[in-house]
């Protein structure tokens, strides 16, 4: 990564965040296990049977509800993370799922408060000092390992098991860290802790995409550590850093905090 392609990391990151279904939109999330209506959305909302994620969607010629685009009468499968429904041109949603909630629904506004006092995202500047070369350790098994997490939003004594396939070990001063990521749709992520947090950088941590090479290699880039979603909306459950991610110095790189017109 050069300082350009920081640069222009950046200001995509910074405009994705904006977007009508982008972290700064969220204005709700509920969870969905029985038939039911939401409050301040029309329809009727219902968990798929069995084994199967995702919503089911009732609604009638006067809900004024479309999927993908089509006016919806009668009953509909909404996919997760799929299905675009939409109420008015500000208002949309979508079945999600983390692990251990299969049945969510979240729901976007546009014109949310927080996108309209959006201004940007502070950040450190590029610093090539902070691209890691580290190892990959495979779990040595079917690549099903998981690890438990808490999450900011779930009651105390809650954890979420999360696929984690393998461990990224890295030398900093002599000292040697493992740092376990999680598996998000075939992205792994590195949800960390260090010690910015609370004071230069968003207090709940930070995270990092990685992607392990062929020859048990992976490079961390932690210019690119990028806020969690609930660092732009509390609607997100967003996964905490596990004792062995929170690092005992200062990560002087990536994203900082979320900027908003007072």
């Amino acid at each position: 990564m050069t300082t350009v392609a920081f640069e222009e990391w950046k200001t995509e990151r910074e405009q994705s965040v904006a977007q009508f279904q982008g972290d700064l939109a969220l204005v709700g999330l509920h969870t969905i296990n029985e038939p039911m209506q939401v409050e301040g959305i029309p329809g009727t909302w219902a968990p798929l049977v069995g084994d199967e994620r995702g919503l089911a969607l009732t609604a009638t010629d006067t809900d004024g509800i479309s999927v993908d685009g089509q006016a919806l009468v009668g009953t509909v499968k909404l996919a997760i993370d799929r299905t675009l429904v939409r109420f008015s041109p500000t208002l949309t949603a979508v079945a999600t799922a983390q692990p251990g909630s299969d049945h969510l629904l979240a729901v976007y506004d546009a014109d949310s408060e927080a996108i309209n006092r959006y201004e940007g995202i502070s950040a450190y500047s590029y610093d090539p000092d902070w691209v890691v070369e580290a190892e990959w350790i495979s779990d040595n098994g079917d690549g099903q390992r998981k690890m438990a997490f808490t999450h900011n939003s779930d009651q105390e004594g809650v954890l979420r098991h999360h696929q984690s396939p393998g461990d990224i070990r890295f030398v900093r001063e002599g000292v040697t860290y493992d740092l376990s990521p999680f598996d998000s749709d075939g992205s792994l992520i590195i949800v960390f802790g260090d010690q910015t947090n609370g004071r230069i950088t968003y207090g709940m941590g930070r995270m990092v995409l990685v992607t392990p090479g062929a020859n048990g290699k992976v490079t961390v880039d932690f210019n690119r550590s990028f806020l969690p979603p609930c660092a732009f909306s509390y609607h997100f459950n967003c996964p905490l850093p596990p004792a062995g991610n929170r690092l005992p110095f200062e990560v002087t790189a990536g994203e900082k905090q979320v900027i908003y017109r007072e």
